[in-house]
């Protein structure tokens, strides 16, 4: 898996001019938390799961919304670790 946009926009050319208007958003996100390790992400993960539920703007369908975006590009442990994730922010 491409651990920056130029590697994935070469790979994936149509989501990329799908979500052009967030690439750079994305970009700062993947900067941002690229240097953590698993624990430590995930951590952040939950912290920012609650701040979103607390919001109002998690839910089950935005996670299936998620999850059927990102699931292609993942490859089987990615996709098993992704399935344990949204089982936890449920």
């Amino acid at each position: 898996m491409p651990r920056d946009f130029k590697s994935f926009a070469e790979k994936n050319h149509e989501v990329v001019q799908e979500n052009k208007d967030k690439l750079s958003e994305y970009q700062e996100i993947l900067d941002k938390y690229k240097d953590l390790d698993r624990n430590s992400l995930l951590s952040q993960l939950m912290k920012e799961a609650a701040r979103l539920k607390s919001e109002g703007k998690l839910d089950e369908k935005s996670l299936m919304s998620l999850k059927n975006t990102i699931e292609p590009f993942l490859n089987a442990e990615q996709k098993e670790m992704l399935e344990e994730i949204i089982k936890m922010l449920k």
